[in-house]
């Protein structure tokens, strides 16, 4: 998010908790990670792997000093997972990819899928896998215009913003967004509307977007007359304990002075080249969300 492009290094805020209540079967103690410049993507990851990493998978967790220092090296590790960095944002072409890398590099074993616009089709109903202990999801936002005559939308920020998945309900999805400052929450509570038509049109072609979301509620600073529709989303898919690999090479914490493995991580010192354009909606859709 453009207003965020010098917010405070990754604040933990649990005052969220106490603003909305708690909703059954959502994953309590969900991290609240806030973003710096342009790594909204990583920081909504982290804050699901690092979930992950308090219910059952501690490797997850980067060790650091202490437990936010912890939680900034695995958002930096995240970030260099996927090639985001401060300038251009997150690497279109290594997300999925980039994610599932880093939790085999932890030492376990999981699965990344991306459903959305241009890919395999996304159902509301996909996202009530979130209940499962074992299963979270990124989900990816688009600002967009909307055309009533034609039924079209079209691209209304050269940028996108991904949140992290709480909970899901047929008529509520309740995220923790990275897009806050120090004294604010990122936990949100959005409105959904089922797509049952229409197309996104761009230079590039045209695509259907019956069966994706808009999405309203809780401020997510949309830009002027434009409305933010749910694109898609990135699944991660931890297996069971018994399934879990023994070797790591992030190391493991232990105690209030260990650092990751090879010594503190630090942010990128020279940005990495905007990513070039390559053939294929899959390229595409992830250039139009997350190169800004």
């Amino acid at each position: 998010m453009l207003r965020l492009t010098r917010v405070t290094w990754l604040g933990l805020f649990v005052t969220g908790l106490f603003l909305l209540p708690a909703i059954a079967d959502e994953k309590e103690g969900m991290p609240d990670l806030a973003q710096i410049d342009q790594t909204c993507l990583p920081t909504s990851t982290a804050n699901l792997i690092i979930w992950f990493g308090l219910h059952g998978y501690p490797k997850l967790i980067v060790p650091g000093d202490n437990r936010q220092d912890g939680y900034i090296h695995t958002v930096r590790r995240l970030m260099a997972a996927t090639d985001a960095n401060y300038d251009w944002g997150t690497r279109p072409d290594k997300i999925a990819d980039g994610i599932k890398k880093y939790i085999e590099e932890a030492g376990y074993d999981g699965d990344t899928e991306f459903r959305g616009l241009g890919m395999k089709p996304f159902t509301a109903d996909w996202l009530k896998e979130n209940d499962d202990p074992n299963k979270g999801f990124i989900l990816l936002l688009a600002y967009c215009a909307h055309d009533q005559n034609t039924d079209t939308f079209t691209n209304a920020w050269n940028a996108g913003h991904a949140v992290t998945l709480v909970n899901a309900m047929p008529d509520m999805l309740l995220v923790h967004d990275p897009a806050h400052y120090e004294d604010e929450t990122g936990r949100k509570i959005l409105t959904p509307e089922v797509l049952t038509g229409g197309t996104w049109r761009s230079r590039e072609g045209n695509m259907p977007v019956a069966g994706l979301m808009l999405v309203s509620g809780s401020l997510l600073d949309t830009p002027p007359n434009a409305g933010v529709m749910l694109i898609g989303a990135v699944c991660v898919t931890m297996h069971s304990s018994s399934d879990k690999i023994a070797s790591s090479t992030f190391g493991v914490a232990g105690g209030p002075n260990s650092t990751i493995a090879g010594g503190p991580a630090s942010a990128p010192s020279t940005p990495a080249a905007p990513v070039s354009a390559t053939k294929g909606w899959v390229q595409w859709i992830f250039n139009l969300l997350f190169s800004k």
